[in-house]
């Protein structure tokens, strides 16, 4: 199959190749998270990724160039469940939390995309929070995770202070703090591996924060229900 490109030139394209090196590309991803999690950043090498992915060395370095980005790849891949580069504000699970109806239906829809997302990145936010006090890369790209979660705790935070049967009285700082606990990774694991709930008992215990947290008494358990 062939197209012009901006020159007037004619350009190749190869469906069957491109979507055959997307897939190279996802298996090395998903490796380098596996590795990353089991032997966390140090012991983890571009030859082991290679090697668990069953693809040379050479190829990783072609597609990612370092260790971070591969980090960062399977950081990405983890938030956000697969290998679409589309970011998660933009993503139809957002919408649908920003579209809800009520302040019980949209804290449903937060607990259970907090859960897919913790599920899948606790682990390996765990690793880039440790390796981050050791390079400066993995330094930046921790920064970055946290940039990102206080985006994501300013938006659910206005998104809660619009919709009705919210709790009266809710001040901005104390819904972003109650926010920042369920958005941490930390309180996934403490919850997942000390109280030992599995995931979907962590997702049941987070509506239930939330509307001992953000709704008003008499309306918050009847509006989960209808939501859920």
């Amino acid at each position: 199959m062939t197209r012009h490109d901006n020159t007037g030139r004619r350009a190749y394209r190869a469906p069957r190749r491109e979507a055959a090196a997307a897939r190279t590309r996802e298996s090395i991803v998903r490796a380098a998270g596996q590795l990353f999690e089991e032997r966390g950043w140090a012991p983890t090498t571009v030859r082991s990724v290679a090697e668990r992915a069953g693809v040379s060395q050479k190829t990783v370095e072609a597609l990612f160039g370092t260790k971070a980005a591969l980090l960062q790849a399977a950081v990405d891949h983890a938030i956000r469940g697969d290998a679409d580069p589309l970011p998660m504000p933009q993503r139809a699970a957002v919408a649908r939390i920003e579209l809800a109806s009520s302040a019980a239906q949209m804290l449903d829809l937060h607990a259970a995309h907090l859960r897919r997302v913790n599920e899948r990145s606790a682990d390996i936010a765990l690793v880039v929070e440790q390796a981050s006090c050791d390079d400066p890369l993995v330094a930046s790209l921790w920064n970055a995770m946290n940039r990102n979660r206080a985006f994501a705790v300013d938006w659910a935070t206005t998104v809660l202070l619009k919709k009705p049967g919210r709790r009266k009285g809710l001040r901005r700082r104390d819904v972003e703090a109650s926010f920042w606990v369920a958005l941490d990774w930390g309180t996934y694991r403490t919850l997942t591996r000390h109280a030992r709930l599995a995931a979907a008992e962590y997702e049941t215990w987070l509506r239930r924060y939330y509307r001992l947290v953000f709704l008003e008494p008499s309306a918050g358990p009847r509006e989960s229900r209808r939501s859920a």
